[in-house]
């Protein structure tokens, strides 16, 4: 295990089989997943038995319609496999006119009831001690069950750290299994960090079981401000934040303000002429946002959240 192979079945059959020598044990459980092209409209399902024939094929876990000239994916968890069951087999029937049908990828791999993966999206940051950034990374749920997943962020080097998935604000994260979400971070770099040290920012996660866990480290550089005088440093402020119609942004020597959604996406630009900028946010998708200010004496980033 994984077991993986293809299969080209061309047919002018109305039905069609094939078989694959796999021992699958009852103890364990197992994700079936194959990608699936055809000119016409078939009826494609998976089955388990102890013997390659159709009349032994009598557990049947996954069935699906697949039809049309593009790619179609069939995935399920399998809880329950029968005893004795060697073989696998897989069967097309034909729904309407067509001249084949083609599966790809075939894979067979045991999976266990909770377990997840994590990658980090964010790269390297540098930035300068007291300030915000943002970290961004991925959960996928690779278990045949739902689970609870919650974030431990370290605080060696951070402080003020705020999780959010699709503008929800928690460090508890519940998924689908075979779902995928995107957690974005905030965190403050500790204001005692010296420049030149390694600072970086573990985000440990669990489940309630405890029996998987996973992890996401951030690598920082912490930014020398020891030849810049205080009146170099930005000073911005956002109020309210949170925020329901609008949004107020001042500093000193303000040059612009942007609001930024979670893709990327610049929904609010602003050039004001005095130091102070009222921003009318009541059109936003409630949320968190990036608001970049930008002043004279450099550009801050700060967490908004649209309520």
């Amino acid at each position: 295990m994984p077991h993986t192979g293809n299969w080209y079945a061309f047919t002018d059959s109305d039905e069609a089989w094939m078989f694959m020598p796999l021992y699958l044990l009852q103890t364990m459980r197992y994700r079936f997943e194959v990608w699936a092209v055809s000119d016409g409209a078939y009826s494609l399902s998976f089955w388990a038995g102890p013997n390659p024939s159709p009349e032994a094929m009598t557990a049947q876990f996954v069935s699906e319609d697949i039809s049309g000239e593009a790619y179609a994916k069939v995935s399920a968890y399998v809880e329950q496999i029968p005893e004795g069951s060697e073989y696998i087999g897989i069967c097309a029937i034909k729904q309407q006119s067509g001249s084949f049908l083609t599966i790809d990828d075939l894979v067979v791999d045991m999976v266990e009831q909770y377990t997840f993966e994590a990658e980090a999206i964010t790269g390297d940051t540098a930035m300068y001690p007291g300030t915000q950034a943002t970290f961004r990374f991925l959960i996928h749920n690779t278990g045949y069950d739902a689970v609870d997943i919650t974030a431990h962020p370290s605080t060696e080097f951070f402080t003020d750290i705020s999780c959010y998935v699709d503008g929800v604000s928690g460090m508890t994260f519940p998924t689908e299994p075979d779902q995928t979400i995107e957690v974005t971070a905030y965190a403050t770099l500790r204001p005692e960090i010296e420049p030149g040290t390694v600072a970086w920012l573990d985000i440990q996660m669990t489940i309630p079981c405890n029996c998987n866990t996973a992890m996401v480290t951030f690598w920082v550089t912490p930014l020398d401000i020891t030849g810049l005088s205080e009146d170099s440093v930005p000073s911005i402020s956002v109020f309210p934040n949170p925020a329901t119609d609008y949004v107020t942004v001042e500093a000193e020597g303000l040059r612009s303000v942007q609001i930024i959604d979670l893709r990327g996406c610049v929904v609010i630009d602003a050039f004001p002429e005095t130091k102070q900028a009222r921003l009318c946010v009541s059109d936003l998708q409630s949320g968190v946002y990036v608001l970049v200010a930008k002043s004279k004496k450099g550009s801050v980033q700060r967490a908004f959240i649209k309520q």
